[in-house]
């Protein structure tokens, strides 16, 4: 640590790197997002996060749900086969044709029921297709795998089902912000609001949580990514949330006015490193302890309005 006055060589050195470190008090790198617009969050965990109210239809460009309840899936092929592995990436899955795309580009989507050549259900077909979805129509989904795998011939299809689920896991939205720790006493100051309308659904009379957080990610690797790619992100720490309870006397479709949900000067002390913040919503179905609240509710749409958030780094 520098100080004054400075009475030897090591003191100057310290003096010296502690003004090119940048001044005391103000940020080295600040980071930030805003917007008021109306838009509604996607539930994928891959950008863009949020698309505007206004660009949305009731064809191409349906408004996006966080829960697809389980579709019939009438048929199911493997796309551009390794043929000396046997391997592939990419799948197609057929099913029941619907009014608009029920899923949409980065969801995550599970498969259930898909019996093979190996006799069990237990294979590469059935499962979550994390962050897969590659293209969608009204009848039909391409995903792409991060893993290749061997799809072995199916030998049935009576029971098998697609479907979405983005209950009891953080998903992102557009309020993010990423910035450089340099030193072991830096710290990062985080002030965010989000603005959230939602609805949820249920058949019977339910409880539920919902979780609004600013959550740290960090990066898988610190090897610099190769031009025109991202790094990819692992969640690291929630760093503050809000959990607000909620609870329906009856079944029934029930739009919600989450207020402004405000964190002002959130402080955060992590190793050195690049840092990701997000603010990022659950809807949670069961309590901290991990015990399954009443009911069957599960999330429908959800709005953003006005909201932020702004992360800066100030040196000790």
């Amino acid at each position: 640590m520098s100080q004054y006055p400075v009475t030897d060589s090591n003191q100057l050195y310290s003096a010296v790197n502690y003004l090119l470190a940048g001044p005391g008090g103000l940020g080295q790198n600040f980071a930030g997002f805003s917007d008021y617009q109306p838009a509604y969050v996607r539930g994928t965990f891959r950008k863009p996060f949020t698309v505007a109210t206004t660009a949305t239809n009731t064809s191409t460009n349906p408004i996006p749900v966080w829960t697809v309840n389980p579709i019939s899936i009438t048929s199911a092929t493997t796309i551009a086969v390794n043929t000396a592995t046997g391997l592939t990436n990419t799948v197609e899955i057929f099913f029941t044709p619907q009014t608009t795309p029920p899923f949409i580009v980065g969801d995550t989507v599970y498969v259930n029921g898909v019996t093979d050549t190996s006799g069990g259900g237990n294979n590469s077909w059935n499962g979550s297709y994390s962050r897969s979805v590659l293209y969608t129509t009204t009848s039909s989904v391409t995903l792409q795998t991060s893993g290749s795998y061997q799809y072995l011939p199916i030998t049935s299809l009576s029971s098998a089902t697609i479907q979405k689920s983005n209950t009891d896991t953080f998903v992102s939205t557009d309020c993010n912000a990423r910035v450089t720790v340099t030193g072991p006493t830096d710290r990062v100051f985080i002030s965010a609001q989000l603005s959230l309308n939602f609805t949820a659904s249920c058949t019977t009379a339910s409880q539920f949580d919902l979780v609004v957080a600013i959550n740290r990610y960090i990066p898988t690797t610190t090897s610099q990514p190769a031009a025109g790619q991202d790094y990819t992100f692992n969640f690291d720490k929630t760093i503050s949330q809000v959990v607000t309870h909620y609870s329906t006397s009856t079944g029934g479709t029930y739009s919600i006015n989450a207020g402004s949900n405000i964190f002002t000067t959130v402080i955060d002390q992590p190793s050195f490193g690049y840092y990701w913040y997000i603010a990022e919503i659950s809807f949670n179905t069961y309590d901290s302890s991990g015990n399954a609240y009443p009911g069957n509710a599960t999330p429908k749409t959800f709005t953003v309005g006005l909201r932020s958030l702004t992360s800066q780094v100030i040196k000790a």
